[in-house]
């Protein structure tokens, strides 16, 4: 490919030698083809915009809470649940209700593959919307 066997000419060839600069860049292609399918994930997230009056408390009672503590304890509407019963226990919660909103109240040093877990079954039970409280 770069050698020149019948020149005779003991000097040096100007020619570029092209072979490593495409087994550089087909190891980038490969790279990149393995890379972008990750990069694609993604998760779709609605931020709230502030709201113009402030919550009552009679609407914040009506609502589904799910409580995450720094101590694996799982609280759905303020009363412990075991993560092996949360599902019964959410598609029960949310049996005669219309809208299939839950809130998630997640202590910062709570477990983060407890949370989405708790999520995950929260979804499959059927929620549709899940909504995170925030401190103020």
């Amino acid at each position: 490919m770069g050698m020149d066997v019948g020149s005779g000419s003991g000097g040096l060839r100007s020619e570029i030698n092209v072979t490593p600069f495409v087994d550089v860049v087909l190891v980038l292609l490969i790279i990149f083809m393995v890379l972008t399918p990750l990069l694609l994930k993604e998760l779709a997230v609605a931020i709230p915009r502030k709201a113009d009056q402030e919550v009552t408390a009679d609407v914040a009672a009506q609502q589904v809470v799910l409580q995450l503590r720094s101590d694996g304890q799982i609280l759905l509407a303020d009363r412990p649940v075991a993560l092996s019963s949360l599902a019964a226990r959410v598609r029960e919660a949310f049996a005669a209700r219309r809208e299939k909103l839950i809130f998630f109240k997640i202590n910062d040093a709570a477990s983060y593959g407890l949370a989405v877990q708790a999520m995950d079954i929260c979804r499959g039970a059927g929620v549709q919307t899940l909504g995170m409280t925030t401190k103020q």
